[in-house]
């Protein structure tokens, strides 16, 4: 995931950050050059951000789909338009982080709107290593 293609961008969340749906935009920020991390920073309070990653870096296998309601409530015109993320959860020590693929966060880059969405009935969890080939997998 290049985070240099979103830098500079306020996207509109609506109210779908569970647990910060007092939140609406976010901009996401590089952690470092070349990094496969990124912030993704609150517009209201800055001090409230979330490490994020895209899950088919640390899960190949990853997938699932996306529903006609959410593609139009994002204003999916092209599957290039969307970014997935996943909220990571920083633990001590850091290879023993974990990942949320529950609930991705989709991103429409060219109408700058994004939501995280909840998959029901998923065989993910919200805790599944953020390195599965050091954990043994999920």
């Amino acid at each position: 995931m290049d985070f240099r293609m979103l830098k500079n961008i306020s996207f509109d969340f609506g109210s779908s950050i569970v647990g910060f749906e007092h939140l609406r935009h976010f901009r996401i920020d590089e952690v470092e050059e070349g990094s496969l991390f990124g912030m993704m920073v609150s517009e209201e309070e800055p001090e409230i951000g979330f490490i994020v990653v895209s899950p088919f870096e640390m899960y190949s296998d990853y997938e699932f789909r996306l529903s006609d309601e959410i593609i139009e409530g994002l204003q999916v015109q092209s599957p290039d338009e969307v970014t997935v993320l996943s909220i990571v959860t920083v633990n001590k020590p850091f290879p023993s982080s974990t990942i949320n693929l529950v609930a991705p966060v989709v991103i429409n880059v060219s109408r700058e709107v994004g939501r995280q969405f909840i998959l029901n009935n998923s065989p993910y969890t919200i805790r599944a290593p953020l390195f599965p080939e050091r954990n043994g997998g999920e």
